[in-house]
């Protein structure tokens, strides 16, 4: 079986492995491997050009996304290696532990179907494996601007700015026909169970099951930031009185001032005006390999 290994060596060892190593680990479990060489996303193209016959992805959530903005649809599976700082996309497949141990474990895969999110506003179309929307999340991310790097000082800054001004949002919210109006601090379409910095915003959620699970937040008096931390930490978040969870295939978001998130990437509405944005689930889009030896209950 010919295997395409995606590690940036920029990126540092993994977990002490480094891309030679890990290729030489996936040849000593009988696999034909080779390490194509991406320093950044522009490669990506020319490194699968021939992905072979499974593609190994040994990084975070930010390159597993890009590699799977190429596969989907291709036939090809993907495997994913957790090298990064959240890696929320691997734990909702329950993929933890050792790179040797998760290579060598994809000798017995299993194999499993992820869905994808496709995403259509104002910019264009796009997609998203993780999570995407309006509210208090993507105003943080704003303040904090990812494309400045990664800084937990800068992080924590942001998020407590943003919590000191943030205004709710005024959202018009479609899931699957039903619609759902009013100020909102916060619309997530969950994928996975968490989004970000390992934020588990949807414990239940499972992105191999067909369906969306959306949070909304209302805005209402007597809940605290302490209320929401408890319920994030306790994971029943969605026992607080103003929160509900709701599942869909089909979301469309019509607010405006406000910017929007997929994944980790902004976007904002044109000059600050009014944005229609719609998701659209598509079921199995991706295959994914997990390795059954140190797969885990997400």
């Amino acid at each position: 079986m010919r295997v395409t290994l995606i590690h940036n060596p920029a990126a540092g060892g993994a977990g002490g492995l480094s891309s030679s190593d890990l290729e030489a680990a996936l040849t000593l479990a009988g696999f034909n491997a080779q390490h194509r060489l991406t320093e950044s996303v522009e490669d990506l193209p020319k490194a699968l050009e021939d992905p072979g016959d499974l593609v190994v992805v040994a990084g975070g959530d930010g390159t597993i996304r890009a590699v799977a903005g190429y596969l989907a649809g291709q036939g090809v599976p993907m495997a994913v290696v957790p090298l990064g700082t959240a890696n929320n996309i691997a734990g909702a497949l329950g993929v933890r532990g050792n790179p040797r141990e998760v290579v060598e474990g994809l000798v017995q895969p299993e194999r499993r179907r992820f869905d994808l999110v496709e995403v259509s506003g104002s910019w264009g179309r796009s997609f998203c494996l993780e999570a995407a929307g309006v509210g208090l999340f993507a105003a943080t991310m704003s303040t904090y601007d990812p494309e400045a790097g990664k800084s937990p000082l800068r992080a924590l800054t942001a998020t407590l700015q943003t919590l000191a001004s943030y205004q709710p949002c005024e959202v018009r919210v479609q899931l699957d026909g039903t619609i759902r109006e009013g100020p909102f601090l916060l619309v997530e379409a969950m994928n996975t169970p968490a989004m970000g910095p390992r934020v588990r915003l949807a414990p239940g959620a499972d992105p191999g099951d067909g369906w969306l699970d959306v949070v909304l937040i209302n805005p209402e008096q007597g809940v605290g930031f302490g209320a929401y931390l408890r319920g994030l930490l306790q994971e029943k978040l969605d026992e607080l009185p103003n929160v509900t969870v709701e599942r869909c295939r089909t979301l469309t978001l019509e607010w405006e001032g406000c910017p929007f998130h997929l994944d980790a990437e902004l976007r904002s509405p044109p000059d600050g005006g009014r944005e229609r944005v719609k998701l659209e689930l598509k079921p199995g889009a991706l295959e994914v390999w997990v390795p059954s030896a140190v797969a885990q209950p997400a």
